[in-house]
């Protein structure tokens, strides 16, 4: 592995640690300053702006340099954290309103750092590499957020939050000298004069349409964080309800899962495993679909572990496997804006997941594990079956 794709990895997974602290550090201010109908708010926040800021990310992502961007997006970041650390140390009265504020900066940081980074990585690795290289950068980035979720948690309980987001923006900040390491990387950067937000929005629709190759790849990446909205949403009413269990129960599903996903993407990673890897992409994520409905049917806490443990390896894998599609099959120019549509399509069927329990209310956690999982299997059925048909007419 060459120094700059080491360098990569590196800065990869310490921004994935800066997520892992993201998704500890504001729910636990937040619930601080107004309970969990303020951590509510905060997280639809950062969802509404994902999705409301992708199209914008995405055109900047595209007229400007991928390393600048990147940089960009980070500073975004680290300013956000350090609007974290004010909450405690301002007025009550402004608490709700540097939330929010914070969870807008990271949204909207976040959405350049996607997409400009995925443009750096077509660049660094050659077409041919780019799955056997996503699949080793997922694992790093697994690691990364992990460490980020524990040490936010450590931080916390030692030093308090506003002390734990301060020291978190400087580490976000620290690992930026890793980019200006990368300066000779090609920024991937198109011209694209005359072209606003909606219309270079447009340019990327009308791409999508014409190459079914690459909508379905974005709609992949779509289906698959569905998966994994849908367990982070079910999963705890599922251990009370179904498996008779409480918090520890709960626990140790969501660790050995995020164990034997780490360990599937190790193994993923060598050269001739992610080689087929690419070509059973969708099979992949058919499989971590059809998890959700076994477990539907799963009563007894221990079979719950293991199909867990196992569920968790499918789950990273068509994650990761649909992204290293993606960054295959995509033009390296439009990048930024195809992941804009990807988030839309994630913060679209997030907000419909996130919805369910409120559209039927007197369902139950499996059988809403049993409904999902079907819909999204024969949805990627469907877009393969798709897929094949648009191949097989322009021969």
């Amino acid at each position: 592995m060459r120094a700059t794709q080491r360098l990569f990895i590196g800065f990869s997974s310490a921004s994935f640690f800066i997520v892992g602290v993201g998704i500890v550090l504001p729910a636990w201010i937040a619930f601080h300053a107004g309970g969990s109908s303020l951590v509510g708010l905060v997280l639809l926040t950062s969802s509404v702006a994902g999705v409301v800021l992708a199209p914008l990310g995405g055109y900047v992502v595209d007229r400007h340099s991928r390393l600048t961007v990147t940089a960009v997006g980070q500073v975004i970041r680290a300013s956000g954290l350090c609007v974290l650390a004010l909450v405690e140390i301002l007025p009550e009265g402004l608490s709700r309103s540097l939330l929010v504020l914070s969870a807008v900066l990271g949204a909207f940081g976040y959405a350049l750092l996607a997409g400009a980074m995925s443009g750096l990585l077509q660049s660094l690795i050659p077409e041919a590499e780019r799955m056997t290289f996503n699949m080793r950068l997922s694992f790093f980035n697994q690691a990364g957020l992990a460490m980020g979720t524990g040490v936010a948690g450590y931080a916390i309980d030692r030093l308090g939050s506003t002390t734990a987001a301060v020291l978190s923006a400087c580490i976000a900040l620290a690992v930026l000298p890793l980019l200006w390491m990368l300066t000779r990387t090609p920024s991937g950067r198109r011209s694209m004069k005359g072209l606003n937000p909606l219309s270079a929005s447009r340019e990327a629709f009308r791409y999508l349409l014409s190459e079914p190759q690459s909508l379905a790849a974005a709609i992949m990446v779509g289906l698959a964080f569905a998966v994994i909205q849908i367990t982070n949403l079910l999963l705890p009413g599922f251990v009370i309800h179904a498996l008779g269990g409480g918090s520890d129960l709960f626990g140790m599903l969501e660790m050995t899962a995020a164990i034997a996903g780490m360990a599937a993407l190790a193994v993923a990673g060598i050269p001739a495993l992610a080689r087929k890897m690419a070509r059973a992409t969708a099979t992949v994520l058919a499989g971590a679909a059809a998890s959700l409905i076994v477990l539907s049917f799963v009563t007894n806490p221990l079979v719950a572990i293991v199909l867990y443990a196992l569920a968790g390896m499918l789950w990273n894998l068509s994650r990761a496997a649909a992204n290293g599609h993606l960054l295959t099959v995509v033009d390296s120019a439009l990048i930024g804006r195809v992941q804009a549509f990807t988030t839309l399509l994630t913060g679209g069927l997030g907000g419909l997941i996130f919805l369910l329990p409120t559209l039927v209310p007197n369902a139950t956690e499996a059988g809403l594990y049993m409904a999902c999982g079907v819909t999204i299997v024969i949805a990627t059925v469907l877009v393969g079956l798709w897929t094949g048909r648009r191949r097989y007419a322009r021969i």
